[in-house]
């Protein structure tokens, strides 16, 4: 103590010692300077020494810390033990945070289901469309998949929640929607969402509600229903497309009360991590591998192993539906019209029963705006356009009559679409079409063509007038009917001898151009902006060698025909030429066709 400044000690004794049983009492202070890493102690400011319990002296000690190396005072405390700690407890508290921004967001979610539940419960609506929004699929440009994964995740949880609206009769779905994709979910989901807005079982579901059918366990009867079940068919395991189809499935199962499978092709392995030039050696690849996919899921389909295959993924419990009958087939680009399901229930029957018919598309290779006008008018044509299409299973088994015809076991390994267009696999058979389409191609990358049509597509006009083809008198599309008809009309037609004087007559009569060499006829679809090509010999949209277009959208018709049609009367074969055994060859001459197509490049299946 002698050392240290300022102190109050007497000079002649030591200052007195607390007696040991008595304590005295004692105030420490320790303090952890940042400025040094040794520990320093704080004197007492004050020490009140006792002195019996009656006198007592007091010390008044100013002093600074003194250097020691003994340990004074508590343990040390490191600087890293305080920072484990000081994170530890911020994980913590984000962790509780999260928590409860997590809580907050599900009990208001579940809020909102309640509340809609309940206004619509009072209003005593329940629409399949009005009870969801249409589901939201990932784009890299609008946010990240973490959020698009949790939004899909919300929007299933949000079906489950709600009450289901009642099944439909699964033994009257004989007519299922096959629909083929691979690795463009965007395009999926457009597809699919214009099926389930357009869907019959939209209309069903409402007259349940109307009758105040309201049971989970009741199942409707109204007889068939066309375009269900719902069939996907996935070339190789894209995850973004599997995705998509398990947030339809939900829809459509609980939302139409029709059921939604999905089969997956195992897609045989390409070179360059899937991406293709079609420029390369091999560029028939994409279409080989199309024509594999088709052929695959088509088979699945008709023998009904879709549905065994997927049974306890469903979002309900389902009955499995019978045998396809006949098969609409789309794929993940191509969207419908209102009256598309309409149009495909009202010409099944026929479709069946015809066995000069070879399948019902709703798709015009040359409705171009400004070309078509009539909506609701079919014709037959000896063209195959496919892009929304019927087949019934009499064309996959063949028919009773014609078994070598069927197309079961004979599928090839690319170039499907014109493989169906050969002499020896249509078997002059025909198509019915409508004049104005009812799909439109939207898919205009990552395609097999690689947007090959995209132009000549892009122009096609899709229907907007919602005709109920049930009420339609089709009976002009009869065999002999038909051809009488059309023959009647293109005969009468006025010739013409070039396509500035067609365009000008047109708006007064109907007018006919004849062609003789394939030459001619590609340079006047040139000059009409239609579709110049030709599979196995017959044109696109050709009924009988004949390409009609309203030029103008007027009443009449330009006709492009063949120069048989100078002859006085109708050849007896015409338009019925189904199972006669014509060859391409064979096919041209009666046509009075003299050159022969330069179209077998490709031919190699």
């Amino acid at each position: 103590l002698s050392s240290l400044p300022s102190t109050s000690l007497p000079s002649t004794s030591p200052p007195p010692q607390p007696p040991s049983s008595s304590p005295s009492k004692l105030q420490t202070q320790w303090v952890l300077s940042s400025e040094s890493s040794m520990h320093r102690r704080q004197c007492p400011e004050a020490v009140d020494v006792g002195n019996g319990g009656t006198n007592h002296t007091t010390i008044t000690i100013h002093a600074r810390a003194v250097k020691s190396n003994r340990p004074i005072g508590p343990p040390s405390i490191s600087h890293r033990s305080t920072y484990k700690n000081t994170v530890a407890l911020g994980a913590f508290r984000c962790i509780i945070v999260t928590i409860i921004c997590l809580c907050l967001a599900w009990f208001y979610l579940i809020y909102q289901m309640a509340t809609n539940l309940d206004s619509t419960t009072a209003t005593g609506q329940q629409s399949s469309s009005s009870l969801l929004a249409r589901p939201h699929i990932y784009n890299p440009k609008e946010g990240s998949r973490v959020g698009w994964l949790i939004r899909q995740k919300i929007q299933r949880a949000q079906m489950r929640i709600q009450k289901p609206v009642p099944l439909l009769d699964v033994s009257q779905m004989d007519s299922p929607v096959l629909i083929f994709t691979y690795e463009r979910a965007e395009y999926l989901e457009r597809t699919l969402w214009a099926v389930f807005e357009h869907h019959p079982a939209q209309q069903q579901q409402q007259q349940t509600t109307n009758e105040n059918i309201r049971s989970d366990g009741e199942t409707i009867k109204r007889g068939r229903i066309v375009g269900a079940p719902i069939i996907i068919s996935q070339d190789g395991n894209n995850a973004d497309v599997a995705a998509v189809v398990e947030t339809y499935r939900q829809l459509f199962e609980m939302k139409l009360g029709i059921p939604l499978y999905r089969i997956e092709h195992p897609r045989p392995r390409t070179p360059s991590n899937n991406e293709y030039n079609f420029y390369d050696t091999d560029w028939a690849l994409p279409y080989k591998m199309l024509a594999q996919h088709y052929g695959w899921g088509l088979e699945q389909t008709f023998s009904g192993d879709v549905y065994a295959t997927n049974t306890n993924k469903h979002s309900r419990s389902i009955s499995q539906p019978p045998m396809p009958k006949r098969v609409i087939i789309l794929e993940e680009d191509i969207e419908i019209s209102r009256d598309f399901f309409s149009l495909m229930n009202a010409t099944a029957d026929m479709l069946d029963s015809d066995s000069t018919l070879f399948a019902v598309s709703a798709y015009n290779d040359n409705g171009n705006e400004g070309l078509v006008s009539d909506p609701n008018r079919l014709v037959r044509s000896d063209f195959f356009p496919g892009l929304g299409w019927m087949m019934p299973r009499s064309v996959w088994d063949g028919p009773a009559q014609q078994p070598e015809a069927r197309l079961k076991g004979s599928w090839p390994e690319g170039y499907w679409d014109d493989w169906i267009r050969e002499p020896n696999v249509r078997r002059g058979r025909q198509v019915i079409r409508p004049e104005v389409s009812r799909t439109f191609h939207f898919g205009n990358v990552k395609g097999a063509s690689q947007g090959e049509f995209i132009k000549k597509l892009s122009k096609i006009q899709l229907d907007e007038v919602n005709v109920r083809w049930e009420d339609q008198d089709l009976s002009h599309l009869d065999t002999t009917a038909f051809a009488k008809d059309y023959w009647d009309r293109v005969s009468r037609a006025k010739i013409v001898a070039s396509e500035v004087e067609a365009k000008k007559e047109v708006a007064y009569c109907d007018v006919r151009i004849e062609w003789t060499e394939w030459k001619q006829f590609k340079l006047l679809a040139t000059k009409f902006d239609i579709m110049k090509d030709e599979k196995a010999g017959v044109p696109r949209t050709a009924y009988e060698g004949i390409v009609e277009i309203r030029y103008g959208g007027g009443d009449f018709f330009i006709y492009l025909t063949p120069p048989y049609l100078s002859d006085v009367a109708m050849p007896t074969d015409f338009g019925s030429k189904a199972f006669m055994g014509f060859t391409k060859e064979t096919l041209l001459q009666r046509l009075g066709i003299s050159d022969k197509p330069a179209d077998d490049y490709f031919r190699s299946y």
